[in-house]
């Protein structure tokens, strides 16, 4: 099967148009990593939150409206959850399992769960459908942990029942928010592999520049960042161009530092180059050359959100 080069992952082998396709590429690195622990203990539990993930970006989740945002969109849930499963194997091959920062199998698929769910707080509940979800912006992470410590108490979701209370590490996907100094070594663990993940996923998609062009500038507009002469944003070409900067000046300073460089895990887990390094580079380099032509014109890829995508199905 073909996959449409903006919908897979850096490698080129898994399908975001296919959630089905994200669920087993997950299933077999933890079941590679953990064995029986997994299979016997969470699978079900992955299959159950990838299922209910997709339902609740397509409106199929009670309680929950339709995604309405464009580059917040169903693509990049599935595209950091699978980022966060390569970060955690990557940690896992480099830290002893007596240490008190080892992974166990519970806080692995949490921490996945998180990933997947980490911006869940964008989609507007029943009675918000006269706000739009970028609206949500400032304050959606806050949303999504009160969401996740609800859902891990679901049934299905038991085995992670009392891990429930650490959904409150979705809060360091927020961009301005800092990790308390007192950390349990395992929370911290998680912490930085989660902000890793969300902030790479991001800038190794194919379309990350066409997508802050056409779709981020949008979620901009929503909460007064752009649209207007006097903004920060006064055009998409303008968010383009402070976008170098944006990179190198915060997301590459704060994964280094605030994360402790948790991104070298990918590079562990991929046993030398990493894709997701090659993917960042390239489309930072192809900027760099556009805005050096005054050529941003040449940035022709028209992405495409992904919303109304078919459940997993059972495993």
């Amino acid at each position: 099967m073909t996959i449409l080069i903006q919908h897979s992952d850096p490698t080129g082998t898994v399908d975001f148009q296919n959630p089905a396709a994200v669920r087993d590429a997950l299933d077999d690195l933890l079941l590679q990593r953990y064995g029986t622990a997994y299979a016997a203990g969470y699978r079900q539990v992955l299959v159950q939150a990838l299922d209910d993930l997709v339902a609740a970006f397509r409106g199929d989740f009670p309680g929950l409206l339709r995604c309405d945002t464009h580059y917040h969109d169903v693509r990049h849930a599935l595209d950091s959850g699978l980022a966060m499963a390569r970060l955690i194997d990557g940690h896992c091959l480099e830290t002893p399992v007596d240490a008190a920062e080892h992974l166990t199998v519970e806080y692995a698929v949490l921490g996945i769960l998180l990933a997947l769910f980490h911006d869940i707080g964008l989609l507007r509940r029943h009675d918000e459908f006269h706000v739009s979800g970028a609206s949500l912006t400032p304050f959606h992470e806050a949303r999504g942990v009160a969401f996740m410590q609800d859902y891990l108490l679901r049934p299905a979701m038991a085995p992670l029942a009392h891990l429930a209370e650490l959904s409150r590490l979705i809060m360091v996907t927020r961009l301005v928010w800092r990790m308390p100094a007192e950390m349990a070594p395992i929370e911290r663990v998680l912490a930085c592999l989660l902000g890793t993940a969300d902030i790479v996923s991001q800038l190794a998609d194919r379309c990350y520049l066409e997508k802050c062009r056409d779709f981020l500038y949008v979620e901009f507009s929503a909460i007064g960042l752009a649209g207007a002469p006097e903004l920060t944003y006064p055009d998409p070409e303008a968010l383009l161009r402070n976008t170098p900067a944006f990179y190198s000046g915060l997301l590459s300073k704060r994964i280094r530092d605030e994360y402790a460089g948790a991104d070298h895990y990918l590079q562990r887990h991929f046993a030398g180059k990493c894709p997701y390094e090659a993917a960042i580079n390239r489309n930072f380099r192809f900027l760099s050359e556009l805005l050096d032509a005054s050529a941003l014109d040449r940035l022709s890829r028209q992405p495409q959100r992904l919303i109304d995508l078919a459940r997993p199905g059972p495993s």
